[in-house]
């Protein structure tokens, strides 16, 4: 497949098109945006209240103010943010030349190409790999390309089909509200008037209650509210645009930061940073007119967009890999002692089921609307995170396979439902033995399931799978902690008097992974 963009030409395309666009909130979207419209031209042109002259120049300005909202409105939710194909992977020769044009250096075993599990993430739910930019919205149930939020408001994610119409969109509202919340403004300044001249207050009452009148103040309340919700995600969609970095990206880069100091790595540069005019030009367009003309998409490659000088198509994708292998190391394995059924709508039967199973503190919605797992007593549960009442993690299938293993199931269950007293660190095979630094071509250090060399700036996933150790597609053949040696022939040899400290899992440390001291949960999305 040599694209991972689904151009969704087809009669299923216009189908998602439509459902999108007669969603419940895309209906109150439009329909505020025309009630404001048309109270504004009815108070400002057709039934002036005489305080202003309007002429017709300024309706021309006003219909095409709302023009603009109303186009760059529908191209968001029509166009859709663009989604990645199920089952998507890239072809071989498209990952060779994105490896050869990224001049990828200092890998720590010598190998002609990177597997693209090292280089990319897999998403489970598409049972497919996500391009670098790539997230998954559990609201849309796809994964998105440059997925920046999920907006109930145009009932679909912002990505990178569609970021500029709704750029476009969030500064073109305030614009028209403004203008709406001035020829509004005059009412109140006629009212105020109509009071001091009211011989008795009924005269006044009598003269507010007037059913334009009313009208008006509401459309006056909604234009001001509008524009200052609207203009406030404006303000932040401007970081966006002269950054050329997503809302999910920016927490990225975070904790990228965050995670590198921690261990001594290098600084991460975030690679779609293109200098202030190559931002605005990879989300607007080159040209000033191409930023006021609605209707356009985002100008770029959707898959693979472009990179700063130094920097690889994979560095983001990489660093989260090795920001969930983190996670990973942080879990414990905790043995099952009571059945739970995941399976079942999310409706009130079913939590009046579990309620009475499990109590009623379980009834906190934690995992309302999202994955359960089913699981039987006698099987083990890697738990990444705890809220509430509630554990997430994923179940072994019992053949020997890594709890690592991304394509297994996942979910949400009772905590009641495992067993405390039995949790246990995750580990790999020779965990404790690889911690440390180790000479080779290149110095590589080895902390805890990651590997990063002095030579290069990425990181490296160590993986457990059949039973094995395996780093970049080679299997650890032996390690006594002084020589490691892989099934490629090729040796690694220990640095004396230096050791590196996170192999192993010390319950004397302030920081115990138990279920109660799991991080909090941390949605994948972020909703305007």
């Amino acid at each position: 497949m040599p694209s991972g963009h689904d151009h969704e030409r087809s009669l299923r395309a216009c189908c998602a098109a439509a459902w999108r666009l007669f969603g419940f909130t895309p209906a109150v979207t439009m329909s505020l945006i025309l009630g404001i419209s048309a109270s504004t031209v009815y108070h400002g042109w057709i039934m002036p209240v005489g305080f202003w002259q309007h002429g017709k120049k300024e309706l021309f300005f006003f219909c095409v103010e709302v023009l603009c909202v109303l186009i760059s409105y529908l191209t968001a939710v029509l166009r859709g943010p663009g989604f990645v194909p199920l089952g998507w992977k890239p072809s071989e020769q498209e990952l060779s030349n994105l490896l050869q044009a990224s001049d990828l250096e200092g890998v720590p075993l010598k190998i002609k190409e990177i597997p693209v599990n090292d280089l990319l993430q897999w998403c489970a739910h598409c049972q497919g790999f996500k391009p670098p930019r790539a997230h998954h919205c559990s609201s849309c149930r796809r994964c998105v390309l440059s997925m920046d939020h999920h907006c109930p408001w145009t009932n679909t994610c912002v990505g990178q089909i569609n970021l500029k119409p709704f750029v476009q969109f969030v500064h073109f509202v305030p614009v028209a509200t403004f203008h709406s919340f001035v020829v509004h403004s005059e009412l109140l300044v006629l009212l105020a008037f109509a009071w001091q001249r009211a011989k008795r207050r009924t005269d006044f009452i009598r003269a507010v209650m007037q059913l334009h009148i009313v009208l008006g103040l509401v459309a006056w309340f909604a234009a001001l509210a509008v524009m200052l919700l609207v203009g406030t995600l404006a303000w932040e969609m401007q970081h966006t645009v002269r950054s050329n970095m997503t809302m999910i990206e920016e927490y990225v880069v975070e904790k990228a930061e965050v995670r590198r100091r921690r261990n001594g790595e290098k600084k991460f540069v975030f690679p779609y940073d293109l200098g202030k005019k190559g931002n605005s030009a990879a989300v607007l367009g080159s040209s000033s007119f191409s930023w006021l003309l609605p209707g356009g998409a985002t100008p770029g490659p959707p898959v693979w967009p472009n990179v700063r000088a130094g920097s690889s198509h994979f560095d983001i994708s990489m660093e989260q890999i090795a920001q969930k292998t983190e996670k990973l190391q942080r879990s414990v394995v905790m043995p099952v002692r009571q059945a739970f059924s995941g399976e079942g709508w999310c409706c009130c039967t079913y939590w009046c089921w579990v309620g009475f199973q499990f109590g009623c503190a379980v009834c906190d919605c934690e995992a309302c609307g999202e994955a359960r797992l089913t699981v039987a007593v006698g099987q083990a549960v890697l738990v990444s995170k705890s809220e509430g009442s509630w554990a997430h993690g994923r179940l072994s299938n019992g053949s020997g396979d890594s709890f690592g293993n991304q394509t297994l199931p996942g979910g949400w269950l009772p905590r009641h439902c495992l067993n405390e007293r039995g949790v246990q660190p995750y580990q790999i095979p020779f965990q404790k033995e690889l911690q440390g630094r180790w000479e080779a071509d290149t110095t590589i250090v080895v902390k805890g399931l990651l590997v990063h060399t002095t030579a290069s700036s990425l990181p490296f996933v160590l993986r457990e799978e059949d039973g094995k150790v395996r780093l970049l597609g080679f299997s650890l053949e032996s390690c006594d902690g002084k020589v490691a040696r892989w099934s490629n022939g090729q040796e690694w040899n220990k640095q004396e008097g230096d050791e590196v400290r996170g192999g192993e899992w010390h319950p004397e440390d302030e920081d115990l992974p138990d279920l109660a001291a799991l991080e909090p949960r941390e949605d994948v999305k972020k909703d305007a």
